[in-house]
């Protein structure tokens, strides 16, 4: 006789049917395409690094949303960020707390019901520095 834990209920009343494995259906494909692992391996390594991202809203719905939804919306994508500013252009600058957050934040597609894209930011994630040395002086370039 089978038993009710083993069965996946049907609402038709169909009968239940042992070992369906329902796995595939909610958690995609097993093998994944070769451009899904590359886009993984890039953002595993970018996250390492970049702690400034963009967020920006198609037809910058953003500036029209209160400040209250957008920081519950942020939650919930990847907890709360170390800070969050708005840039002239109508976008968000969020600075994350750690690669683990960043990472959360660059696998978002949804805001709220809105499609986003979030992009690291050029300027902020890198440094320029000038190395100085009276012994360098002398030196030629090559």
């Amino acid at each position: 006789m089978l038993r009710a834990s083993n069965c996946f209920p049907l609402l038709r009343g169909e009968r239940c049917r042992r070992g369906l494995n329902l796995y595939p259906f909610f958690m995609g494909s097993f093998v994944k395409s070769p451009t899904e692992q590359h886009l993984n391996i890039d953002i595993d390594k970018v996250s390492q690094t970049a702690r400034f991202l963009i967020i920006s809203l198609p037809d910058n719905q953003i500036s029209k949303l209160s400040p209250f939804v957008i920081q519950k919306g942020l939650h919930g994508i990847g907890g709360s960020p170390k800070s969050i500013k708005r840039s002239r252009s109508g976008d968000l600058l969020i600075e994350t707390t750690s690669a683990v957050q960043t990472k959360s934040y660059l696998l978002a597609k949804k805001f709220l019901y809105y499609q986003i894209s979030i992009t690291v930011h050029k300027a902020l994630n890198s440094c320029r520095d000038v190395v100085s040395d009276k012994e360098l002086m002398m030196a030629s370039e090559s």
